[in-house]
């Protein structure tokens, strides 16, 4: 009896322990939940949200959904990142408004004119956006200038309001996005910054530790492939990084301009590695050890020249001053060679010493952003500098498509009657076709979910929620919810644009303002009208250049292999004369990357009996011709 009431004894304390843990280990991961990055983010975002809504309604301005579209479009993971963000809306914001205003000014009554002029304006926007790394200036000045135009009435008598207006709700919710960023949890840019410099020496530095060990004969390592597109992903993404870094961090924007030189030597020595392998095939056929006596110890120069980049960025003394050089061809060796072999010989010795120019240079301005003397010179070589102006035609295109999807819209308002809210689907076709501009091998099929899901839950809750609430505590606290949980539910790194989207539309949506009225139909027609849109962007996709990604594919290949067959006619040089050499240079030299684009963009269909990595291998084999179309630098 007593051993039976000692089990059961035993068995309640047990099962209450397991309870007790089970209760501790839910605690830690609601903590670590709660305490979670993507949590903070999210609660940063719904209430920068809920208060740009309050000083806007209390201030009496109209169209507060500005100011709440500031902060969802401004809302990225750290704060320089935001306020960069931001700082290019504003000035986007303020060139769109100059632009609407002047045109008014010039065609007050001319309407044909005037539409001619302002869809020439958003075509130009759209070629600018691949002019630089701020083309979110010109996707804004862009669509921007399209809804203030709209948003002035057919008249315009209101125009100059509209746009001190917009510009106020814009300003307003950057700085309320960026004050509480600041105060929530902020989130530096220059560690990342340091962090993503290092690593990407790190991969260079493996990166070329593979090359010799290949030269040397050892297998290809699989694993290179993806090394070598974290790198080019990387080389490409420092500068938007550094973009960020030197708006919260007073360190690096004193140093901006070497970290600038730092992210163009980077892309550089990229460059260089990637023509230097297209070569491994010549020069593994070659006796190196002959040809190059000093081949192996430059290769351990380098590797500790990039180990001591990687120690300066993270703020740690250099290993050692940088001291070899390129190895030198020996002349004995070289007269042996045919004429083929000799000139692989020669190019894959200018590339080494361009590899040494390059790292050398590094060293030398990493030495410079950490304060410490050193004795290698900085060299700063840009590429684009040697190779004359010229249009591109794929960003012509790009501008085309833009102004016909604007134009289809437009007739489309004006010919159709009770065509679903003109002022508002002519910006959005405006933005997706400026938008595509950077990304023109996205299907537009991809864009209609995030559009609908969007709509579906900026409409649900304006028809479900909003009718109940009465005050602003009730308002506020039902924003904060629902942009918190859009926040936390889409955080994943897939789901960005899911995210942006639904976060943009959501304040367009509810539609507050000081003197509330609703409309069943309103979230039905905004939903319409956002595919409707997209409808005009499909038809421009096919028509009147195709945008599908086999006839890209198949014009670009013509054009690459025309371009090389007239270089190699005539000649080629970094120095060439003459609008059409220059076009052809500047299509070799581009088109490579470019097809490299499309090719993943491809249907695996498309390559029949082959595999998607077959495209990758050709457009690799044009990089290593259009290597030799430019002198190496």
């Amino acid at each position: 009896m007593q051993d039976a009431e000692y089990g059961s004894g035993m068995t309640a304390l047990t099962a209450g322990q397991g309870k007790a843990g089970s209760a501790a280990t839910a605690a830690r991961r609601v903590a670590a939940w709660v305490s979670s990055e993507a949590v903070r983010h999210a609660l940063r975002v719904a209430l920068a949200m809920v208060i740009a809504f309050y000083i806007s309604l209390s201030l009496g301005w109209e169209r507060p959904a500005w100011a709440g579209l500031a902060v969802a479009i401004c809302s990225l993971s750290t704060t320089g990142e935001s306020v960069n963000k931001g700082l290019l809306r504003i000035l986007g914001t303020f060139l769109a408004g100059s632009v609407a205003l002047l045109l008014n000014a010039l065609f007050p009554q001319d309407r044909w004119a005037y539409l001619l002029s302002a869809t020439t304006y958003i075509g130009f926007c759209t070629y600018m956006m691949g002019h630089s790394t701020r083309w979110y200036v010109w996707f804004i000045g862009g669509y921007v200038m399209a809804l203030l135009a709209l948003a002035g009435g057919p008249e315009g008598a209101a125009s100059f309001e509209i746009v001190v207006l917009r510009l106020q709700q814009t300003t307003l919710g950057v700085v309320t996005y960026t004050v509480v960023a600041m105060l929530l949890w902020p989130q530096r840019r220059s560690p990342v910054l340091r962090q993503s410099a290092g690593s990407l020496m790190d991969m260079h530095r493996r990166l070329l530790g593979h090359g010799f060990a290949v030269l040397r004969g050892d297998p290809e390592d699989p694993g290179v492939t993806k090394l070598r597109a974290q790198a080019s992903a990387g080389a490409a993404g420092l500068p938007a990084v550094i973009d960020g870094a030197e708006l919260d961090s007073l360190d690096v924007w004193d140093a901006r301009r070497l970290w600038r030189r730092f992210a163009g030597e980077a892309a550089a020595l990229n460059e260089a590695l990637e023509r230097w392998r297209h070569g491994f095939g010549e020069l593994e056929k070659l006796d190196l050890g002959r040809l190059m006596p000093d081949l192996q110890a430059f290769a351990t120069e380098l590797d500790g020249r990039l180990a001591s980049v990687t120690r300066m960025l993270a703020d740690e003394a250099p290993l050692k001053e940088p001291e070899g050089r390129a190895p030198v061809l020996a002349g004995d060796a070289l007269d042996a060679l045919t004429p083929f072999d000799r000139a692989a010989a020669d190019r894959g010795q200018d590339l080494l010493q361009r590899i040494d120019r390059l790292t050398r240079s590094l060293f030398a301005i990493a030495a410079e952003i950490r304060g410490v003397p050193s004795s290698a010179p900085p060299e700063h070589t840009d590429r684009d500098a040697a190779l004359p102006w010229t249009l591109d035609p794929d960003r012509l295109a790009c501008a085309l498509r833009a102004f016909v999807t604007v134009w289809l819209i437009l007739l489309a308002c004006m010919y159709i009657p009770d065509f679903p809210m003109p002022p508002g689907v002519i910006p959005v076709a405006a933005a997706v076709g400026i938008q595509l501009a950077v990304m023109p091998q996205i299907s537009v099929r991809t864009l209609i979910g995030p559009l609908v899901l969007g709509a579906a839950v900026g409409g649900a809750f304006y028809l479900l929620v909003m009718p109940h609430l009465s005050s602003f505590a009730g308002l506020g606290a039902g924003i904060f919810i629902a942009v918190f949980l859009v926040s936390v539910l889409l955080s994943k790194p897939q789901q960005a644009l899911s995210r942006t989207i639904t976060l943009s539309f959501f304040p367009m949506l509810i539609s507050v303002s000081n003197s509330q009225s609703y409309s069943l139909l309103f979230p039905f027609n905004f939903a319409l009208m956002t595919q409707l849109a997209m409808l005009a962007v499909w038809i421009a996709t096919w028509f009147p250049v195709s945008f599908m990604p086999d006839r890209v594919v198949s014009k670009q290949l013509r054009r690459f292999f025309a371009s090389a067959r007239r270089l190699a006619r005539t000649g080629s040089g970094a120095g060439a004369t003459g609008m059409r050499q220059a076009l052809d240079l500047r299509e070799v030299t581009g088109l490579p990357g470019k097809i490299r684009r499309w090719f993943a963009a491809l249907p695996a269909a498309a390559y029949g009996d082959g595999s998607p990595s077959r495209g990758q291998d050709l457009a690799d084999g044009m990089q290593m011709l259009a290597s030799d179309a430019v002198p190496i630098l």
